[in-house]
């Protein structure tokens, strides 16, 4: 593992080293291509030397607007091996949004992943006056000037002479560690978005610490399919990858996802929790329609797992009974469903950027796939506990990374200190000082730690209800148990200051028309779905099953179904596909009245 100071030391150790091994792997119609470390690093070099062509210095800030390809990575470490400043952008972004990320960084220029994209920077263009280049990485650019196309770029860079080639290496080597590599926007949902500056030394310590934590090594692979504009998905797929050595094979998005867990069975996934919770729903809805002797083989076989998982946590070891079952359980049942889902490989499977349900974690635990929750935010590039692989705790997102510290506050918040917190919020130093204070990165975040050093979420800081009884309730908590039913997308609960809880529903119509189909029944559409009595007792089921493991002050009174999902282009989510509370309850404020008697507009 490489102990040098940037990812582009550590990238070209690894071209030194392992010039012909796999770096990436992409898709080209049905066939997986690989990239090579020594031609990685010689395209990065490439890249960075266009760009050097263009103008581009020391410290200028680039955006990137684009879902996951080669190229994004590329770029990304052209930019920084000019010493210049990477700012990603999620690739669903509306325009407005978009505006706001480049005139506040005040980037020089953008790469955009084609011109789709582009048009939505050259809409707004007239109002980012530092912004003079847009290069466009797939298909033809719009005929605008300062508009060119990656293989344009590419060209420019291959015009570099030899010493100028030299010099661009020399300048790589004396990258300095402190400086800025890149600003990671915050998702916003209590505001515009802050930009997080992250140095080369946060994204090395962390790379190191979380590498070592999960034991990966240049023999392993990843698939990286969530977006790169996030910092989990470029910590894995990036920043860890670069610096432990291992390959990334550059999935074809999340509609893809399946197919390609299995096609290139990765040995390190990380994913959110609604990704594991749909699997956690098909895995069961697919059972529920086995024949009867098949569900009890399948019952049977994952209590042997739960009793082999639960016995070797606790002693670390298997009696010779509990080992036979497992073994046997494997051998019929769940080793040939880790092979159907792509995970028969992977020993080290990660959840982060939500709460994963301790329900959901127990169950794939019982499959032989250990789902190792992570916790933490940008400001600490993307993680600062783990649950460790010998001892995960379920419902907990595990202890402090190694040189990392983390306490809790006297009002329950979760601070953290180590060298993975960020340098501070650009131009917003009021925002800085009220975030990290003596070192500590104070997270928003309020939990608690347990005597072996575990850390348990309670909820955000800011979203805990208080009811009229002055009963304080963390939303999210009931929230992510209903979204692991089939047939729930989204869940809102809310009942501030009020009596009761009650809650806002949207529907994954694709569960719903498994459960359906599965009952040769046709599911209503439109206006029908959302008022229909079938659906609507069925949504009630499901509170009904939560609220039996709720306190009463907990418990849901009401619920509402919503005749659209949120989306990004509504305000509804960030970005990054987080709630925005605020928005949410001021959009459906009369409805929410609603629920308490009050006037329904």
């Amino acid at each position: 593992m490489s102990e040098h100071g940037t990812l582009l030391h550590a990238l070209f150790e690894h071209a030194a080293q392992r010039g012909t091994d796999p770096a990436l792997r992409y898709k080209r119609g049905q066939m997986w291509v690989d990239i090579s470390w020594d031609s990685y690093a010689q395209r990065v070099l490439c890249a960075a030397a266009g760009l050097k062509r263009l103008g581009l210095s020391s410290g200028d800030r680039v955006g990137i607007l684009s879902t996951n390809r080669v190229e994004w990575l590329v770029g990304d470490l052209g930019i920084l091996g000019l010493g210049a400043v990477s700012v990603p952008i999620y690739p669903n972004s509306i325009p407005v949004q978009v505006e706001y990320i480049l005139s506040h960084s005040e980037a020089r220029m953008i790469l955009v992943e084609d011109a789709s994209q582009a048009h939505k920077v050259l809409s707004v263009r007239d109002s980012l006056p530092d912004l003079s280049t847009i290069i466009v990485l797939a298909g033809a650019a719009p005929e605008e000037d300062g508009v060119i196309t990656w293989e344009q770029l590419v060209e420019m860079g291959e015009l570099a002479t030899t010493e100028q080639q030299a010099q661009l290496r020399a300048d790589i080597d004396a990258l300095s560690t402190e400086s800025e590599a890149t600003i990671v926007y915050t998702s916003g949902t209590t505001g515009p978005p802050k930009g997080a500056v992250l140095t080369h030394s946060n994204m090395m310590a962390e790379a190191r610490s979380l590498a070592s934590t999960l034991e990966v090594s240049k023999t392993d692979s990843s698939l990286s399919f969530l977006p790169l504009s996030h910092i989990a998905e470029r910590l894995q797929g990036q920043i860890m990858a670069i610096n432990a050595g291992y390959t990334v094979n550059m999935g074809e998005g999340l509609d893809h996802v399946a197919a390609n867990l299995l096609e290139v069975e990765p040995t390190i996934l990380v994913c959110v929790p609604r990704l594991w919770e749909k699997y956690y729903s098909k895995i069961l809805s697919g059972v529920a329609d086995a024949p009867e002797l098949r569900q009890k083989l399948f019952a049977w076989a994952v209590q042997a797992g739960t009793d082999a998982f639960d016995e070797m946590t606790e002693t670390g070891k298997l009696t010779l009974t509990t080992r036979v079952r497992r073994d046997v359980a494997d051998r019929l049942v769940l080793g040939p469903l880790r092979k159907k889902l792509g995970m028969a490989r992977g020993h080290a499977f990660i959840s982060g950027a939500a709460p994963l349900s301790a329900e959901v974690g127990r169950f794939f635990a019982s499959l032989g796939i250990v789902i190792l929750e992570v916790y933490g935010q940008t400001e600490c590039v993307g993680v600062c506990t783990y649950n460790p692989k010998e001892r995960p705790r379920f419902g907990t997102v595990g202890k402090a990374l190694p040189g990392v510290e983390v306490k809790i506050a006297e009002d329950g918040e979760i601070l953290v200190r180590g060298p993975n917190v960020f340098a501070g919020y650009l131009k917003q130093e009021q925002a800085t000082a009220e975030t990290v204070i003596d070192g500590w990165l104070h997270t928003g975040d309020v939990g608690e730690l347990d005597d072996l050093g575990y850390v348990r979420i309670t909820d955000r800081k800011k979203d805990i209800i208080v009811t009229a009884g002055g009963k304080n309730v963390s939303p999210q908590n009931i929230e992510n148990r209903l979204k692991t039913y089939a047939g729930i997308s989204q869940v809102v609960v809310v009942g501030d200051k009020r009596k009761f809880l009650s809650c806002l529903i949207t529907l994954d119509i694709e569960g719903l028309e498994e459960l359906w189909t599965r009952d040769d029944k046709r599911l209503p559409t439109g206006d029908a779905l959302v008022s229909d009595k079938e659906v609507r007792a069925l949504l009630q089921s499901y509170i009904d099953s939560v609220n039996k493991d709720l306190a009463s002050y907990e418990t849901l009174k009401k619920f509402e179904v919503l005749p659209e999902d949120f989306s990004v282009e509504s305000g509804e989510l960030t970005p990054s596909l987080k709630v925005k509370r605020r928005v949410i309850q001021k959009r459906y404020e009369g409805l929410i009245d609603g629920f308490y008697g009050e006037k329904f507009v």
